[in-house]
């Protein structure tokens, strides 16, 4: 059994939101319009509700799964006492892999706006080992330094980025939202299942759950940071759906930063830049909770520290930069990590809840037999 965690290393439960909303919206929230918008056009914005009710259930889902264990557990825990130490190992160990990927994932995408926009001639490694070197001394600091990035990474974007999408409105032709309900099932049902991944973020939660203060009381936070995230990309989709129309914004790379340039100011000519540079504060947060779950399963599964293994981590994630460089790579990468944490949260998590509460149902079985 694991031991409990010391009171001084938790959080108050209604932290978890800052972390939970940190982690879901990110790079995505640039560009999530353009596929959502080819499969259910007009009606897109119905396909974000539909993903983020199911994100809810699924948020449900991983409390319920979790309260089947003492103080001080985790997946890792949890795959150790229903599968064994050999089973649970190689299941830990893919969720080891799909956080890392989370991480380089994000890392990767916020590289290549950075090149792009920005500083088109620096190389991608430079902009990697630098925030490499940020993510190692934020995740040594311990869960309680990634936990107040999480809150900077809420309320500063918050403040400053997302009223400059409402500048558009100005140009709407809401004309543009008809006719409703156009679209069949199967199609929204496809444009949801391509918006899970703006939803990712919540199966951190998964490791971070013993970190927790009267984690069970965390819950309703935790939704509130889902429905928050829901209201954001619903705002996003639908300014979106009144300033673009469908066969615009399908040539449009990163419609949400598009809508960002719209703003003037006298003293700045390219606000876009200043949105980028602001952008860091979401980003970061996202991959230092992904880099230190990863530590976390590392520390779970081999007894090493987390501050000896963040290094290796590091550098393999530095390395990997050397060879994802290419537009066509980050898009594929994107991909493979949409569909990792798809599979994670809407299939593996379900599953694992119904073995488990077969399993507890059947065990009180035989201990009520005489």
């Amino acid at each position: 059994m694991k031991q409990a965690i010391q009171e001084r290393f938790l959080i108050s439960p209604f932290l978890v939101f800052f972390v939970i909303h940190a982690t879901q919206v990110g790079v995505g929230a640039l560009n999530f319009q353009r596929p959502l918008m080819k499969e259910a056009g007009q009606d897109a914005w119905m396909a974000v509700l539909m993903a983020g009710l199911a994100a809810h259930v699924l948020i449900w889902l991983m409390y319920r799964l979790l309260s089947h264990l003492p103080s001080g557990g985790d997946l890792v825990s949890l795959h150790e006492q229903y599968f064994g130490r050999w089973i649970g190992g190689v299941l830990s160990l893919g969720l080891l892999f799909y956080y890392a990927l989370a991480a380089f994932m994000v890392l990767q995408s916020y590289i290549e706006i950075i090149k792009v926009w920005v500083f088109p001639l620096m190389g991608a490694w430079q902009f990697s080992l630098m925030f490499l070197l940020l993510t190692y001394y934020a995740v040594s600091g311990g869960f309680r330094v990634v936990v107040g990035l999480c809150v900077w990474g809420v309320v500063t974007p918050l403040l400053t980025i997302f009223p400059m999408v409402f500048f558009p409105l100005e140009y709407a032709q809401y004309r543009n939202l008809l006719p409703v309900f156009d679209h069949s099932f199967g199609q929204l049902a496809k444009a949801s299942k391509e918006m899970v991944l703006q939803y990712l973020g919540f199966e951190m939660l998964l490791m971070y759950y013993p970190f927790l203060k009267q984690a069970p009381s965390s819950q309703k936070w935790a939704h509130a940071a889902n429905a928050f995230t829901m209201f954001i990309y619903f705002v996003l989709i639908l300014i979106s759906i009144v300033f673009y129309n469908k066969e615009q914004i399908q040539h449009i790379t990163w419609p949400t930063l598009t809508l960002a340039k719209i703003p003037e100011v006298p003293f700045i000519e390219r606000m876009e830049y200043i949105v980028i540079s602001i952008y860091v504060l979401v980003v970061f947060p996202i991959i230092a909770v992904s880099i230190w779950a990863a530590t976390r399963v590392i520390k779970q599964l081999f007894a090493v520290q987390q501050r000896r293994s963040l290094p290796v981590l590091l550098a393999c994630l530095f390395v990997g930069t050397l060879f994802f460089q290419e537009k066509t790579d980050i898009e594929q990468l994107t991909e493979w990590t949409a569909k990792a944490g798809f599979y994670l949260v809407a299939v593996y998590v379900p599953l694992l809840y119904v073995y488990v509460w077969t399993a507890e149902k059947v065990k009180k079985t035989l201990q009520q037999k005489p």
